[in-house]
């Protein structure tokens, strides 16, 4: 890989047993992000233990000494954080993204399983149970099972490192002893093979000191040999057939060698955008598809070489998968003589803006470094690779398709038959590898346990530059400065109205024939960014992200999108909209009845007065505004407003029976509007309602969660929320329920509602809450896209915008009996709606909710 200038901004070192760490800085936020990646994976494993590596990430996770019998999991759960692990050709890598206060715990668990895992009997069968059963979900048990990986691995390569397949056999598998997993740790899991990468972290020579004080005194272990990757071209065409019963289209893919990113990063790259225009290029030809493309098995620089440029396509039925990869050679002929030059430049924009936004969250942006750093050595590659997308060109391109065509290629067909076959992969090299490398031993007596660390003290959100004006149109504009990607996210939220409300169907329509008038999405993709609307029946949302040279542009495309000609309005497309989902039908049944007042509310199906735009980047917020106000500001004015929730709202405790007699579970909605909140203290109250709903039903450990753990095998879910529906605020209660277990769930939330009111929360009920959802909120600073989907739904449910800084300071200061009280107030204190969605007889909803008026 070619070198270019250091990054100031990432701090690297190795500790003296070898464990190398990088450490980002630069963006500090509220939480932080930690990896670890060992550089074992798919290709590490032995002949004779196929799938044992994705096994042991699983295992990884069941208990350390300090941390046994699942308590890894403590400081996630108790903070609304997340963790996971990965298993790839290369490396395995486990993550967690929790909040600053958690960041010394989070090292400690990383470090006490690097230090010293549990591998039980109990453990173990556990998670053999739970592999074999992710393997029958995505190999065995599903359509098209194993396509194209890990099958294709088996057609393209040979030696048993690159071409077995890495999930393995559950039968062999369940061979697994403990002692197994001692082997494995002890010969795979040391320090020197692994990279432990912080994000987010405020201090960085902080953070290196508690690094130390937890892995400086792990021992330090011989490295694993590396596998044996080198891999010889394939001398011919290879094809290899096989049968699917129950599919109807034939399955096709092809692999192709890729170059070798450590030796030849330009050409790998050229590779990766050939990779993207074949599939942006559409249809082969008169009869064929168009293609899906990877760069690699697990996407660009995820895989030391060999890796894969890996083409697929489902096939029509009258369609010759022969034909098909003549066509996909001549595409590339094309180019290697005349590349699409336009095509190019557009298809770079697009890679090198999905980079940056990608790499714009904390999580995503942890685990890239630590991947670059242990597959290449090379973490500053990651602020490297703009610049060297940006250097391909056409010329590039027409290089990289020549080679693609001077390789050869494994083609895997999957076609329709009678029984399932696969291809039979055997592997010259199998006896070449022993079970474990040289020297490795099995793990001694576990280590003793060691103290726990304390969580530090709660932090919050830095303020950020933020300005806000509302056009003359009506609409408001919020734009938040955030710099840690060169681009813009656009969030808009317009009110569908009273026509809209009351007919859902009319704004889908409008927005997919101003879609198509105004090509919005296509055009906002040849900027570099994108663009996407939907409504749901409340809202007209648009959601997008543009190069911030490009802004101005992309408003224009949104403005033409939301304002598209008075022809368009009422004109009928024909389209058949998509089914809608349950909850959807239910929530526009809701709307339905709570639009009393029989108006009409005009003809347009949005309005921009009460409409909400949000603008999150790298740009001077008060030019964002300017640039929203001169591409906007002349749209047309709202021509109605919804009526106000007093005037439409019935309290009668209705029913609302929604026939589906095909759905195969019952769906159920209890909500109500909620009481409006005073206006001295109107913060106090919503941090109040925020965690009322959370202790309610709102998270783990909510009293519903607690009512679904105490019935045994219910099979059934149930939740509550708060949104905003017409223009009042709603409070609702969820389920999905088996058609028999109905009455159990109403009779479970009946229970519950009642309980809100003669057992009011407890403070412990609610301390509990508050230091969940304290943290939890925290997340939304994880990214500029998080922010900005959050402004946007806070502000258009009438909140100010600076509330989204304030708002985990406000839940951990509330008292718990304000909380306590808001729990009354939202789900005791009045009559509440029900809407049933299934298969079920107005006669038997009527015996379910016996007191309600009852509406079909």
């Amino acid at each position: 890989m070619r070198a270019n200038g250091p990054q100031p901004h990432l701090h690297r070192f190795t500790l003296p047993n070898g464990l190398r760490v990088v450490l980002d800085c630069r963006f500090p936020q509220p939480r932080v992000a930690v990896a670890v990646h060992y550089g074992t994976g798919f290709r590490s494993e032995p002949p004779g233990r196929e799938g044992f590596a994705h096994l042991f990430e699983h295992l990884m996770f069941r208990g350390s000494a300090s941390l046994p019998d699942g308590r890894y999991y403590d400081h996630v759960h108790r903070f609304g954080a997340h963790a996971n692990g990965t298993t790839h050709q290369d490396y395995t890598d486990y993550y967690q993204v929790v909040p600053a206060q958690a960041l010394e715990r989070a090292l400690f668990a990383e470090a006490d399983r690097m230090r010293a895992p549990l591998f039980t009997e109990a453990a173990l069968s556990e998670q053999l149970h739970g592999v074999a059963q992710e393997i029958h979900q995505a190999v065995h048990g599903r359509p098209y099972g194993g396509f194209p990986w890990p099958l294709m691995p088996g057609v393209l390569f040979r030696s048993f490192a690159n071409a077995h397949d890495g999930y393995g056999d559950a039968d062999r598998l369940r061979g697994t002893t403990v002692a197994d997993c001692a082997e494995f740790f002890a010969a795979h899991y040391v320090p020197s093979n692994a990279v432990l990468t912080v994000v987010g972290a405020a201090d960085s020579a902080a953070t290196r000191a508690l690094i130390e004080q937890h892995f400086a005194d792990i021992p330090p272990g011989p490295l694993p040999p590396a596998p044996t990757l080198s891999e010889p071209p394939l001398g011919e065409e290879r094809w290899v057939d096989c049968t699917e019963p129950g599919i109807t289209a034939t399955a096709l893919a092809t692999g192709h060698r890729l170059p070798d990113p450590a030796s030849d990063l330009p050409a790998y790259l050229a590779h990766a955008v050939l990779a993207r225009l074949t599939a942006e290029e559409g249809p082969l030809g008169t009869g064929l598809p168009s293609v899906s493309t990877s760069c690699g098995f697990f996407g660009p620089l995820d895989a030391r070489d060999p890796d894969a440029l890996v083409v697929t396509a489902l096939l029509p039925s009258d369609a010759d998968p022969k034909e098909a990869v003549a066509a996909i050679a001549r595409r590339w002929d094309d180019w290697a003589k005349r590349p699409p030059a336009e095509a190019v430049r557009r298809a770079v924009r697009l890679m090198t803006a999905e980079h940056h936004r990608g790499h714009g969250d904390l999580e995503t942006r942890c685990r890239a470094l630590g991947r670059l750093e242990i597959l290449f050595g090379r973490a500053d590659l990651l602020d490297l690779l703009p610049a060297h997308l940006a250097a391909v060109g056409p010329d590039d391109i027409a290089q990289a398709a020549r080679e693609v065509r001077r390789g050869t290629a494994a083609v895997l067909v999957l076609r329709p038959g009678a029984r399932r076959t696969r291809p039979e992969v055997s592997f010259p090299d199998r006896g070449a590898q022993g079970r474990e490398p040289d020297g490795a031993t099995p793990a001694g007596s576990t280590p003793a346990a060691l103290p726990l660390p304390a969580y530090g003290p709660p932090s919050g959100p830095a303020s950020a530059p933020m300005h806000e004006m509302t056009l003359a149109n009506g609409m408001r504009v919020v734009a938040l400065a955030d710099r840690r990607a060169p681009s813009v996210e656009v969030r808009l939220r317009l009110p569908l109205g009273p026509a809209g409300w009351r007919e859902p169907a009319e704004p889908e329509a409008l927005l997919r024939r101003a879609s198509a008038h105004s090509r919005a999405g296509e055009l906002a993709a040849a900027l570099g960014g994108n663009l996407r609307a939907s409504v749901d029946g409340q809202w007209l949302d648009v959601t997008g992200c543009t190069p911030k040279q490009e802004l101005r542009a992309w408003l224009t495309l949104l403005a033409e999108l939301i304002d598209p000609p008075e022809a368009f309005i009422s004109r009928p497309d024909g389209h058949r909209a998509p089914r809608p989902t349950a909850q959807r039908v239910m929530d526009d049944a809701v709307r339905r009845h709570w639009l009393a007042d029989g108006t009409t509310g005009g003809d347009r199906s949005w309005e921009l007065s009460g409409g909400v735009l949000v603008l999150v980047g790298d740009v001077d917020p008060e030019r964002l505004v300017t640039a929203a106000q001169d591409t906007l500001s002349d749209g047309p004015g709202a021509t109605s407003r919804a009526a106000e929730p007093g005037r439409r709202v019935s309290m009668s405790g209705r029913l609302l029976v929604l026939r589906s007699p095909g759905e195969p579970e019952l769906h159920l909605t209890v909500c109500a509007p909620e009481p409006m909140a005073a206006v001295n203290g109107a913060e106090t109250t919503e941090a109040a309602r925020y965690l009322a709903t959370a202790v309610f039903g709102g998270y783990f450990g909510s009293r519903l969660a607690a009512r679904l753990h105490r019935v045994t095998g219910a099979g059934y879910e149930a939740y509550s929320g708060r949104d905003v529906l017409l223009d009042a605020r709603r409070v609702f209660v969820r389920t999905r329920v088996p058609p028999h277990l109905i009455e159990e769930a109403l009779v479970g939330i009946r229970r519950e509602l009642r309980r809100a009111r003669d057992e009011p929360f407890t403070e412990a009920e609610v301390e509990t809450a508050r230091e969940f959802c304290a943290a939890q909120a925290l997340g939304v600073f994880d990214s500029p896209a998080a922010q900005a989907d959050l402004l946007r739904q806070l502000t258009a449910a009438g909140h100010e915008p600076r509330w989204l800084f304030r708002l985990p300071r406000l839940l951990r200061e509330v008292p718990a009996r304000e909380v306590a009280r808001a729990g009354v107030e939202l789900f005791a204190a009045h009559e509440m709606d029900t809407v049933l969605f299934g298969a079920m007889t107005l006669d038997r909803a009527r015996e379910l909710v016996p007191m309600a008026t009852v509406r079909r």
